[in-house]
């Protein structure tokens, strides 16, 4: 069921910067994960009121809404066209052409999946699950590819290589993996981190990964070697995610202690600490021109922030 709405608050996100963000308010419950469209013209997100919400970026406005049966804990959009993978605590994986609606159930998970992604041509889809497994599937036929098993546990993230043929994973276990994207084999375990790694990204030149875990600290890690560069301190609560900015030279967190933190890639230093939400942040993404950058938390709402590239 599609349903549009007006999620606007404090004025036109065009205005919208980091001392005073601009707010989105529509979900019931906790934002899980947000991303945006491959053209940046779009604002997905998804809550645990069942929901995924796809916003006008401009205007802010909800131009669709679709109410699932299950928790929904990660979006994400295809990097060439409309569609949008969805992990839930169902086990399903749900794509979705938001023109058309469901487009294809995804299962092969026994337990929930906390990550999805898209390979960078968008041709295959990538999800991590509690059942201790990482999957690979063809985005278009929903098939499944290949099984990755190596983690001792849940496994709360993975993410592709720039290039599409490697992946990094983390969970609680609480070390980071690195497998070969096409047989499964793992290739690299990196160890460093002293609780539950909650999200892993590839830098977009690959030379560099970094990690965001429960032990309250970012760290970024050397792609091919796996060694330990540098370790990120700041954050008072458990780190839920991080990512590169489009150009590399950002790197991005959010964290239980309710703030988003921007850091120097290169040396490390924390250059601003966002502040705003009354709780918990579950997901950070950046617009395609690195102008933007926006957070789901768990007190409901989605902040826009704009932020220096």
């Amino acid at each position: 069921m599609f349903l549009g709405a007006l999620g606007l608050h404090r004025g036109m996100a065009q205005t919208a910067n980091s001392e005073d963000p601009h707010t989105l308010v529509k979900h019931r419950g906790p934002v899980r994960s947000v991303a945006y469209s491959y053209d940046g013209l779009q604002i997905i997100s998804c809550s645990s009121d069942g929901s995924i919400k796809l916003w006008d970026a401009g205007s802010c406005r909800v131009i669709k809404t679709s109410w699932q049966g299950a928790i929904i804990l990660s979006v994400a959009c295809s990097p060439k066209r409309k569609r949008i993978s969805a992990g839930s605590t169902d086990g399903i994986i749900r794509i979705w052409d938001p023109e058309s609606g469901l487009y294809r159930n995804l299962v092969g998970h026994t337990a929930a999946v906390n990550s999805v992604a898209y390979s960078p041509k968008g041709s295959r889809i990538l999800s991590a699950s509690d059942d201790s497994t990482i999957k690979v599937w063809d985005a278009y036929s929903g098939r499944e590819l290949v099984s990755l098993s190596g983690h001792r546990g849940y496994v709360l993230a993975a993410s592709y290589h720039p290039d599409g043929r490697r992946i990094v994973s983390g969970g609680v276990d609480t070390v980071l993996k690195i497998w070969d994207g096409e047989t499964g084999e793992a290739l690299m375990t990196l160890w460093g981190h002293e609780d539950y790694i909650r999200s892993v990204a590839y830098s977009p030149d690959a030379t560099r990964i970094v990690s965001g875990s429960d032990d309250k600290t970012v760290k970024i890690w050397d792609a091919e070697t796996g060694k330990l560069l540098r370790t990120l301190v700041g954050h008072t609560g458990g780190v839920r995610f991080v990512a590169y900015s489009p150009n590399g030279a950002k790197i991005i967190s959010c964290s239980d202690d309710k703030t988003v933190k921007i850091w120097d890639a290169e040396t490390g230093k924390l250059l601003k600490t966002l502040v705003g939400h009354e709780d918990r942040v579950y997901s950070l993404a950046y617009s395609p021109d690195g102008s933007r950058l926006i957070s789901g938390s768990k007190d409901t709402t989605i902040k826009i922030w704009q932020v220096e590239q």
